[in-house]
């Protein structure tokens, strides 16, 4: 029995040992764990996340500051004689509408570049007997803002913009819109601050020798002293009620990632993509880049991606990794969703639900294989070929963001073929411009059916080396355009590469919205719709415009919308149009034709003669009857 025990208190101990340890290692972890989640929980915000939150707080601060904070009631100028002075606030308009702030001068103008409101308050001064109606513009971002300012209409008499905001039982009750003198104009960030000014006593501005520039002196100084406040920096104060620093479901992307946004913005902003995105975001819509291929693996673009075929194999040696930079860049303009925590960081495309389909038909500037690729004839189809399998494979949109002087006509027939199936087209016009008003054609971008686009620059106007001939049909930004690249690189670039790379994502949108357009209509809602129209409609350099996502959707609803008559029946006659009792064509055709009048006339001289003649034979029996005397 004593050795029994002996094993039994043996056993024991070894099951108390592994207990132990087990406890020890429990507690290990639990202190481990439960200090990386403290130090996550109480990680203050990075800079990317404090310059995101301090660049909302100030897009907000029409919200949230107090009326009377954006409309201060004393502002100082100095006035012509170089005397301190003020102006007093009499009244703030309690509306924030933007359609009831400005005239219909801007009216249109705001929509379009997104107004989000639009604040009111009126000035005077006494000593001048001169009124100021101040007002602040919220739009969605400083792009947005500034784009707007740059339109404004400058110098004109009677001033115009800014409506007037008469204050009844103030100095400021007679001034209304026909008493407008002046005006004056500041971008401040996401605003716009804009002034218009006339005499107290409210009389119309009806010739411009009337007005005395100096009692309205004081108009561009009350305009910076509300937009200076608008658009200061922001300090964001984790720990007070305005900001919420709580703790981040996933780590936040780095600084440089998170950078990329805002930049990126400026292009989708100029063709008005976030305000298209309540419309439609490209779900369900498949769009081939026939590009150098794409980087799959890339955050902004991960599980959007389909590889197709590459149709240079063999150009490049065998195991060199072709950099798929070209490629991945035009694929992220067109369909990138963004990366990081909701997607909220790196850059997002015009299309963000479309999907990719890539196929590789070019090199990248410097692969080895360029030379091969050139003279190669078994290369000579591969943007054809591309095409075709494209077609065969569910595209909707086909971007060609490539082009040579050299048609062939195999790639003719597969544009044709993909036009006929219902596939939108749309290429690059070409990054060989001149100051001449003319260059040389490039395919595809040349074949009737594609939508060629030119690029433009920030400000709307032609971008120097985008190519002018009769073959453009669109423009589009192509200068500083943000976008992805392979191994986690953004890049910055120009060209019209990017600029179809845009118009593809506009078309993704008004496919996924309106599926069963044509090519041919998608390419008129697109033109018919294009901001920024050349004076004479059309011009070589940039087409009928620069596209407009929102109103491109607007245009395609209507197209869509339309049922084409039927016109006239097949068997219908055109006779048929007319009042079928005297048409022509319900009579018998009249083959001969004779002088009804002359015919009448003899018939009357026949019956004439013949009754003479009967009167002649009755009475010649009498006379030959009659006796001799």
């Amino acid at each position: 029995m004593a050795g029994y025990s002996v094993r039994v208190t043996t056993g024991r101990a070894v099951r108390l040992t592994a207990c132990a340890t087990a406890a020890l290692a429990g507690l290990a972890v639990a202190v481990v764990a439960g200090a990386h989640a403290h130090a996550m929980d109480t990680a203050p915000p990075t800079r990317a996340e404090l310059s995101a939150a301090s660049a909302v707080g100030i897009a907000q601060r029409w919200e949230r500051m107090p009326a009377g904070t954006i409309f201060p009631a004393t502002i100082g100028y100095t006035s012509d004689l170089s005397t301190k002075e003020t102006a007093s606030r009499v009244g703030i308009d309690p509306a924030d509408r933007c359609a009831n702030a400005v005239d219909g001068t801007l009216r249109a103008l705001a929509a379009r570049d997104g107004c989000v409101a639009a604040v009111r308050a009126d000035y005077t001064d006494q000593l001048r007997g001169s009124v100021y109606t101040v007002g602040v513009l919220a739009f969605p971002s400083a792009a947005r803002a500034s784009d707007f300012y740059a339109r404004l209409p400058r110098g004109g008499y009677p001033a115009t913009g800014l409506r007037a905001f008469a204050v009844p039982g103030t100095p400021a009750a007679l001034f209304g819109d026909a008493a407008r003198q002046t005006s004056a104009a500041q971008p401040a960030g996401p605003y716009v601050v804009l002034a218009v000014a006339g005499y107290s006593d409210g009389r119309p501005a009806r010739a411009k020798d009337e007005r005395r520039t100096s009692v309205f002196y004081p108009a561009s100084q009350l305009v910076s002293a509300v937009a200076a406040p608008l658009a200061r920096p922001l300090t964001v104060r984790c720990g007070t009620t305005e900001w919420a620093c709580g703790t981040l479901s996933v780590p936040v992307p780095p600084a440089s990632l998170a950078q990329i946004r805002p930049e990126e913005l400026r292009a989708l902003d100029q063709i008005d993509a976030p305000a298209a995105w309540r419309t439609s975001l490209g779900a369900g819509v498949t769009v081939a880049v026939l590009d150098t291929g794409v980087d799959p693996n890339v955050p902004d673009l991960a599980g959007s991606v389909t590889i197709g075929p590459d149709f240079t194999a063999g150009a490049d040696p065998a195991g060199y990794r072709p950099p798929l930079l070209h490629g991945t860049y035009i694929a992220s303009l067109i369909a990138a969703h963004g990366s990081g925590r909701d997607d909220q960081f790196g850059v997002i495309g015009v299309a963000p639900r479309a999907r990719i389909l890539s196929i590789r038909v070019i090199l990248d500037d410097g692969e080895p294989g360029t030379a091969a690729y050139d003279d190669d004839p078994r290369y000579a189809n591969a943007i054809g070929q591309g095409i075709y399998y494209a077609v065969a494979h569910g595209a909707s949109v086909i971007n060609l963001s490539l082009g040579s002087q050299q048609p062939t006509a195999y790639l003719r027939t597969a544009v044709a073929h993909a036009l006929a199936t219902g596939v939108v087209v749309v290429a690059s016009a070409g990054n060989d411009g001149t100051a001449s008003g003319f260059d040389p054609y490039v395919y595809p971008a040349s074949f009737t059916g594609v939508i060629a686009v030119a690029a433009v620059t920030g400000g709307g106007s032609r971008a120097a080396f985008s190519e002018q001939n009769a073959a453009v049909v669109l423009s589009a930004p192509g200068v500083d355009v943000v976008g992805a690249g392979p191994d986690g690189e953004y890049l910055d670039a120009e060209g019209t590469s990017p600029a179809a790379a845009l118009v593809s994502g506009v078309a993704a949108l008004i496919k996924s919205r309106y599926p069963g357009l044509s090519p041919a209509l998608v390419q008129q809602a697109l033109t018919t719709s294009a901001a920024r129209r050349p004076p004479s409609g059309y011009s070589t350099g940039v087409g009928f415009g620069e596209v407009d996502a929102v109103t491109a959707l607007a245009a395609a609803a209507r197209l869509a919308a339309l049922r084409p008559s039927p016109g006239l029946a097949p068997g219908a006659l055109f006779a048929s149009l007319g009042t079928s009792a005297t048409s022509p064509a319900q009579r018998p055709i009249q083959v001969v034709y004779r002088d009804a009048a002359a015919i009448d006339s003899y018939a009357v001289a026949a019956g004439v003669g013949a009754v003479c003649c009967l009167a002649a034979l009755v009475l010649l029996p009498v006379l030959a009857r009659r006796p001799r005397t």
